[in-house]
């Protein structure tokens, strides 16, 4: 037996290919299904969300260290590993590759500042 053609026609004007149910449309073009086809993107679109990986306890209120940044950049880097495997998302992680390396350099020349800035002090100390 057959199954029946939908009675709808595509945007580019040839016959629907879907199955016809009771009505004579398919799914798509019946227009009393309208709430459930409605519904069903919703769910859809819901469905397609990836659950949160990050920590977003861990994140700074208010960024003002290099370690502050990293936490971020980690928070950043949570959320991005379990995407789908995607042009955006390997440009996100080569971005934020580049980001942690330039926030652990600037980590360390403060570090290294500091530690330059308390030396210099206690030779003041010693000389005067």
């Amino acid at each position: 037996m057959a199954k029946r053609k939908c009675k709808s026609k595509t945007r580019a004007h040839k016959p629907c290919p879907n199955a016809a149910g009771a009505s004579g449309f398919c799914f798509v073009h019946d227009p009393a299904r309208g709430k459930e086809r409605a519904q069903a993107r919703r769910r859809g679109g819901q469905r397609r969300r990836v659950a949160h990986a990050g920590d977003a306890d861990s994140l700074p209120q208010k960024v003002r260290t290099p370690g502050d940044v990293l936490r971020i950049l980690d928070y950043a880097l949570a959320e991005a590993l379990p995407l789908e495997n995607s042009l955006p998302r390997g440009r996100l992680l080569i971005a934020l590759a580049d980001s942690f390396n330039e926030s652990i350099k600037t980590g360390a020349l403060e570090e290294r500042l500091s530690a330059l800035e308390k030396a210099l002090a206690e030779s003041a100390k010693h000389d005067s």
